[in-house]
C-alpha cells in the first residue's frame, strides 16, 4: 500500500498571525470612506421615493380631469344621481363612478376603464352651471376641481 506524500507549497505560509499592516488599514479606510461618501446620496433617493408618489397621484388627477373635461365638452346631457356622473353623448350613457380604490369609467354599463387610482372617496356635486369634483386619495390629500360643461346641467340629488 502506498502512502500519499504531503507537500509543503511555499504559498502557504505568506498568511500568518502578526496582525494587519499599515498598508490595509488603509485600504479598508479608503474602501469605508468610498461607502460612506454614497449614503446621502441613497438617503436623497429614499427622502425623494415619496414625493414622487405624492406628484404621481397629482398628475393622474390632473389627467383624469382633462379627460373628463373633454368628454364633457362633447356631451348633450349631464347628472349627478347617487354617487355617480351621467354624461349622453351620441346615444352613450358613459357613468363614471367609484369602484373600490378606483374611479371607473363605463359606457352603457358596461365595461370597466379604470380612470383614476389609489383613492378613498369621490363626490361629484352639480351646481348650477359647473360639475364639482372632489376626490380624496390613500394618503387624506384632497384634490379638487370644477368643470363647466357647454350645455346646461340637469338637476339631481
Amino acid at each position: 500500500m502506498k502512502m500519499p506524500i504531503k507537500r509543503k507549497f511555499s504559498y502557504v505560509t505568506v498568511f500568518n498571525n502578526q496582525g494587519s499592516t499599515m498598508v490595509e488599514m488603509l485600504v479598508s479606510f479608503s474602501i469605508y470612506c468610498m461607502l460612506a461618501s454614497f449614503l446621502p446620496y441613497i438617503f436623497s433617493i429614499i427622502l425623494n421615493m415619496n414625493h414622487v408618489a405624492n406628484r404621481t397621484q397629482q398628475l393622474e388627477f390632473e389627467l383624469f380631469i382633462s379627460q373628463l373635461n373633454t368628454e364633457l365638452q362633447g356631451c348633450d346631457y349631464v347628472e349627478v344621481k347617487n354617487g355617480k356622473l351621467y354624461m349622453q353623448t351620441v346615444g352613450e350613457l358613459v357613468t363614471y363612478e367609484k369602484y373600490g380604490p378606483y374611479i371607473r369609467r363605463l359606457v352603457q354599463f358596461q365595461g370597466h376603464e379604470i380612470v383614476l387610482q389609489n383613492i378613498n372617496s369621490v363626490e361629484f356635486k352639480q351646481n348650477q352651471n359647473s360639475i364639482s369634483i372632489l376626490v380624496i386619495d390613500n394618503k387624506n390629500i384632497v384634490y379638487e376641481d370644477q368643470l363647466f360643461p357647454f350645455l346646461q346641467v340637469v338637476g339631481g340629488s
